[in-house]
């Protein structure tokens, strides 16, 4: 049984291996994932009983941490899409700038795509977890939105 090492002596050791290791797990929310996943590490790590297998520990708290984040985003969709037929009253009085009304004569797919990518502003890896699609298809998506989007408005 060895004993545990300075914490931080850990992130530093180990910190660049698992940044890329959340990146292949989760793309543009590498980030967002190692940070979750070292203050899990921190939190508990005076808890644990013994410095073997630090590494793979490491590891595994990142993994959880990615599918955690993952579970959230897949949670938060459906209310996403549901909500997204950007309806306008029956008057066309409202603003011909307004994205909701340049938007809503598109199918609710391409809605979806362009709200996620323009309104909040999503990566193409993230709109594809939350569309339930690959990465590739969001970025179809959202091309062939903006394309119908060009031939309406020219």
């Amino acid at each position: 049984m060895s004993s545990l090492p300075p914490f931080w002596l850990l992130v530093e050791q180990h910190g660049d291996e698992l940044m890329r290791y959340a990146r292949r797990l989760s793309g543009d929310d590498a980030e967002d994932v190692l940070q979750e996943a070292l203050l899990k590490a921190l939190r508990s790590y005076p808890k644990l009983g013994n410095g073997d297998h630090l590494r793979a520990w490491l590891y595994r708290v990142t993994t959880t941490a990615a599918w955690d984040l993952s579970a959230r985003r897949r949670r938060r969709p459906e209310v996403l899409i549901d909500s997204l037929p950007v309806t306008v009253s029956g008057s066309q009085e409202q603003d011909g700038d307004d994205f909701g009304s340049l938007i809503e004569q598109l199918p609710q797919g391409a809605r979806a795509a362009l709200t996620l990518r323009y309104v909040e502003d999503l990566s193409y890896e993230s709109m594809g977890t939350r569309l339930g699609c690959s990465p590739e298809a969001a970025r179809q998506r959202v091309s062939t939105a903006v394309r119908s989007l060009r031939k309406r408005l020219t």
